[in-house]
């Protein structure tokens, strides 16, 4: 194809300012899919946080109320719901720890401990010593590792745990667990103990809901809300949803004027060609060639810039991302879970964005090669 071989030409002879070209696009194209890919890694580690340690829904008490009273007829209530697996009643207050002059505020939770590993499995999988169970057996207490270390505890030892209008309780550390940063302030206590603590009858502030599909959880809520419950799901308490959202979008959006940036720049390029191959214009069009063939030229030569920066762009890109992955580099850790960077390139980016850069450099040397059409050949041959 005599328009092909001919932009191939201009490109080999012209091999500094081709590869700057191809390099623009390139690298606008490395960083636009980087950033992608870290936001998909981070929403795969968000929805497996979520899996692990949040609740997908919880339900409170009624506008007005601090406690949920009759509190199994709820729990009936939440199996009757498709996708519900784990339902995990709680009694929490905060809570002052203190031991040999050191004093740490927590949140105290009174709970089931086999409800409770149904929700975040934390006596299952996150238990360093000790056990979760052992809350069962009394005034025990289950706490974070750093809080433990904060506080200098060790398996064994007693705790004072006090608090306005609550009554002061010795609790003897039976459990100390290590979520790798996702618990730190929270501390077990059986459902007797916490309601010994807090004068309570049978009454508790909150049931967690765990389902199968968590993306059901604003259903479930809805439901439950329904009924006359106070019901939230995980999407409505942290707007993890939202900002994700809202952050993949104005990513894109800057990345992608990046690329239209460089992608004209490529319109530069072909205007300073269109300049120094006057000449070879005028001779094309003096041995036949027509106005429709030169334009064909130099928008293959755009298109072949965009396209060869686009795909380059990719493989940077997919290769870096793969890299970094193999290096596991962990942002978290706990003896259960760890948190690492992780790039996660979605395969319709690498199709997608040499196509749009293809598509933008075309266009970009649209007006360049319009003007090349229309050179008059007469001039053209003088320069």
């Amino acid at each position: 194809m005599f328009e092909l071989y001919t932009a191939r030409k201009h490109l080999i002879a012209r091999r500094r300012q081709t590869l700057l070209a191809v390099g623009a696009i390139a690298l606008a194209v490395t960083i636009t899919i980087l950033f992608r890919s870290l936001i998909n890694g981070f929403e795969g580690t968000i929805n497996e946080i979520i899996f692990q340690f949040v609740p997908h829904v919880t339900v409170l008490p009624k506008d007005g109320e601090s406690r949920i009273y009759l509190y199994n007829s709820l729990i009936d209530a939440i199996w009757t719901i498709p996708g519900v697996v784990a339902a995990s009643p709680a009694l929490s207050t905060t809570a002052s720890l203190s031991s040999g002059g050191k004093v740490e505020n927590v949140v105290l939770r009174g709970v089931v401990p086999d409800e409770l590993n149904k929700i975040s499995r934390i006596g299952l999988d996150y238990m360093v010593e000790g056990s979760l169970d052992s809350i069962e057996g009394g005034r025990r207490l289950a706490l974070d590792r750093e809080m433990a270390e904060r506080l200098e505890l060790k398996l064994g030892d007693t705790v004072r745990a006090s608090f306005p209008d609550a009554r002061s309780l010795s609790l003897v550390v039976t459990g100390i667990f290590d979520t790798g940063g996702f618990s730190t302030n929270y501390a077990y206590v059986s459902m007797k103990t916490a309601r010994d603590f807090l004068g309570e009858g049978s009454v508790i502030t909150e049931v967690q809901i765990k389902l199968d599909d968590i993306y059901m959880a604003d259903e479930v809520a809805a439901s439950l809300r329904e009924r006359g419950y106070t019901a939230e799901s995980w999407q409505s308490q942290s707007g993890i949803v939202e900002n994700i959202q809202s952050r993949r979008l104005s990513n894109t959006m800057i990345m992608l004027l990046v690329i239209v940036i460089s992608a004209f720049g490529i319109a530069n390029v072909m205007n300073l060609l269109v300049l120094e191959k006057t000449r070879e214009i005028g001779m094309m069009m003096a041995m036949g060639a027509t106005s429709s063939s030169i334009r064909r030229i130099f928008l293959v030569e755009a298109g072949i810039l965009g396209l060869a920066g686009g795909m380059a762009g990719c493989l940077i890109a997919y290769g870096i991302a793969a890299y970094i992955n193999s290096l596991a580099i962990a942002l978290s850790s706990g003896p259960g879970f760890s948190v690492y960077l992780i790039f996660v390139v979605d395969p319709r980016d690498l199709i997608l964005f040499p196509l749009v850069t293809l598509l933008l450099s075309t266009a970009a040397g649209v007006y360049p090669a319009h003007q090349a059409s229309k050179l008059d050949p007469v001039v053209a041959l003088r320069g």
